[in-house]
């Protein structure tokens, strides 16, 4: 069973195709948190990088989308899996259902501050998971059971000042 989640009005894959352009995100730089449920165990091989077992839970990756297209380019390229896999997110989502993204548009790279500000919440930070261009310890996280997530969203907006882009239309 899916948890509850604030829900903004838009149709599928992040607001692209006739939901309101609001709804979208910007084609423009910035930070975002993607939140993933993983309904069960899971070992995979991530990359070149290694084998991984995932708990399952709620996940929360941080990431930041400064190139072209901007977070809307970034967000909806993860809710299609289209392309290779490319990061090590690419590796975990086609197993796990991508509930959404918290994101804010800004030009600075604020990943790393997002990460450490989901660490200070999470059960467990992934070690090396997709901070190898980074020092930070890690940069996706279990946060717990999935029901905890319109608490989580709620509080990230407030916190971080993101806003909710849910990955599927209701």
């Amino acid at each position: 069973m899916k948890p509850a989640l604030p829900v903004a009005a838009s149709s599928p894959l992040f607001g692209q195709g006739s939901g309101p352009a609001a709804s979208a995100p910007p084609a423009r730089p910035g930070a975002y948190l993607l939140l993933l449920n993983l309904s069960t165990s899971l070992e995979t091989q991530i990359g070149r990088w290694r084998q991984v077992a995932f708990d399952p839970g709620l996940y929360c990756y941080a990431g930041s989308a400064l190139g072209p297209g901007g977070l809307a380019a970034r967000l909806r390229r993860y809710a299609s899996g289209a392309g290779r896999p490319h990061w090590h997110i690419d590796y975990l989502l086609p197993h796990a259902d991508l509930l959404g993204a918290l994101a804010r548009e800004d030009p600075q790279r604020l990943e790393c501050a997002w990460a450490a500000w989901v660490s200070s919440r999470a059960q467990a930070t992934m070690r090396g998971f997709g901070s190898s261009d980074c020092a930070c310890p890690g940069h996706l996280f279990l946060l717990g059971p999935a029901t905890g997530a319109a608490a989580f969203i709620e509080l990230a907006q407030r916190e971080l000042a993101a806003r909710w882009f849910p990955a599927h239309a209701p």
